[in-house]
């Protein structure tokens, strides 16, 4: 085969090395963005210069057997050198893949070029060489590496910690004649990252807004199914993020949706919601999430969800999938799928101390007027545990998670609840007193579907921040704001004054 490696890619080219390109190299080098990550290519004068000729004397000595080549990526149009790509072997792998690496200067970045660069090597490597498969590993904190990747028609194995200690998310693909080659046309989820937020809220407006315009008539209200709190917001994917198990769909190398998945005990969980790109329904791929999905969660015995009372397409799909209706109302439809757990003898993430409590397990027990006192009882999960009107006192409940519980009507006194998290409540018509907020943070904050004004009386908040909220009609009166000095009377006027005595001075 020819070893000029010239690879013509739409805007870009990659080609060999020459002498010619040490100082745009060099500038490369010197560009935090690309060394931070790839620490090794920190070099001084001397190091670059002799690494310079060992690439370029390689090329003389290519081998299609034991791929190892570094191509500079060029912009055609400026003939201007603006990163590089190649394939090696990495210390951290095993000595027999072959790992793609690249870099492209920040002044060309979102612009396609590395997912190009990245595309047009390798599929000139496995079509030119006697590599079957190439790999690549991104560290979790570069988000930006992995959309390549994926983009590029790579497929996410698994995570995994290297001799460096560090985590990585790692991908390969391969060539046709392997009979497994992770096409563009493969479907894959992946953890979300926080990253992932705007691009996931964005197809999540998308899919909802479809689904509002097919079930809802003229003037309607939506219910939270169907319009989900907060799905056009990024801080509230963002949330999701943080502190739910969220994935986001991959297919054809684009992101295409995402699922969020509460997982709230080691033995249940529920799905939170699922969205795909409207012009991606149609074709199955949802079932084949549902099933990608399950497989991450192998102890988990029940799954939950709900779904709009509209939407009879959802009925058929979650019903097709296993899941049996437990109720039903005009807005809502609930649904539950119970599965035997992968057992201790093929999956390696059970523990000791989860099957003891499997073995132990009080089921559909009559426990009413029982009294417990000093009870050793942490790590339990409850799930659909009836326990109305109980009493809890002198109790450590410390780090307990509650998720899809009733609890209206609920009284709490007394209570520490510091680095506590409330968030995805409904708080409507309660009542908040007597209550220390030093530290608190309230975000994406509404006022539900009554709207019922919000009342802050006798409250000391001085020194707070109110930032990028809606205070339209809001009435601040008999408050003390050093300042401002705001009683019942409306801004502009107070603005209005203030300017014309300051155009009399």
């Amino acid at each position: 085969m020819s070893n000029q490696f010239t690879i013509d890619a739409a805007s870009i080219r990659l080609r060999r090395f020459s002498q010619h390109d040490y100082d745009a190299l060099y500038e490369l080098t010197r560009q935090p963005e690309i060394t931070d990550l790839l620490p090794d290519w920190r070099m001084t004068e001397e190091q670059l210069t002799e690494f310079l000729s060992f690439i370029i004397t390689s090329y003389e000595k290519f081998d299609p057997e034991d791929v190892r080549v570094l191509l500079a990526v060029e912009h055609k149009e400026e003939a201007r050198l603006i990163g590089w790509c190649g394939v090696f072997p990495n210390d951290m792998l095993d000595p027999s893949v072959r790992e793609v690496a690249y870099a492209i200067s920040n002044n060309y970045r979102n612009r396609g070029y590395t997912t190009s660069a990245v595309r047009a090597l390798v599929s000139y490597l496995l079509e030119n060489t006697e590599l079957h498969q190439i790999v690549a590993i991104a560290k979790l904190c570069n988000p930006a590496s992995r959309r390549v990747l994926e983009k590029a028609g790579f497929r996410h194995i698994h995570q995994v910690k290297l001799s460096d200690q560090d985590n990585y998310d790692y991908f390969e693909i391969r060539s046709r004649e392997c009979g497994t080659m992770a096409r563009a046309d493969m479907l894959d989820i992946r953890r979300a990252a926080v990253d992932d937020a705007e691009v996931l809220m964005e197809i999540a407006v998308r899919a909802f807004d479809a689904e509002m315009t097919k079930w809802l008539q003229e003037g309607e209200t939506p219910d939270s199914n169907l319009r989900p709190p907060s799905y056009d917001s990024i801080a509230m994917h963002s949330y999701t993020i943080r502190e739910m198990f969220s994935y986001v769909i991959v297919f054809e190398g684009r992101t295409i949706g995402g699922a969020s998945i509460n997982y709230a005990g080691r033995r249940h969980a529920r799905l939170d919601k699922i969205f795909i790109d409207p012009i991606y329904q149609g074709r199955g791929i949802g079932s084949k999430v549902m099933f990608l999905l399950e497989g991450e969660f192998p102890l988990v015995e029940v799954w939950k969800l709900e779904t709009s009372g509209r939407q009879v397409s959802n009925h058929h799909f979650y019903e097709k999938a296993g899941f049996t209706r437990t109720y039903e109302s005009e807005s809502e439809f609930g649904y539950e799928k119970r599965r035997k757990a992968v057992s201790s003898t093929t999956s390696d993430k059970i523990e000791t101390k989860q099957i003891e409590m499997v073995q132990s397990r009080i089921v559909k027990q009559n426990l009413s007027h029982a009294e417990f006192e000093e009870c050793s009882m942490q790590e339990i999960d409850y799930y659909g545990i009836h326990m109305e009107h109980c009493r809890y006192s002198n109790s450590s409940l410390r780090g307990s998670q509650f998720t899809d519980c009733n609890m209206s009507d609920v009284k709490f006194t007394n209570i520490n609840f510091t680095h506590a998290l409330l968030a995805d409540l409904r708080l409507s018509n309660s009542e908040i007193g007597l209550v220390s907020l030093d530290g608190v943070h309230f975000h994406d904050t509404n006022l539900g579907a009554e709207r019922n004004p919000i009342l802050f009386e006798r409250c000391d908040l001085s020194g707070s921040q109110i930032r990028s909220c809606n205070l339209s009609n809001v009435n601040i009166q008999l408050c003390e704001m050093s300042g401002m000095r705001i009683n019942d009377i409306p801004i502009e006027e107070l603005l209005t004054a203030y300017y014309r005595r300051a155009a009399k001075r």
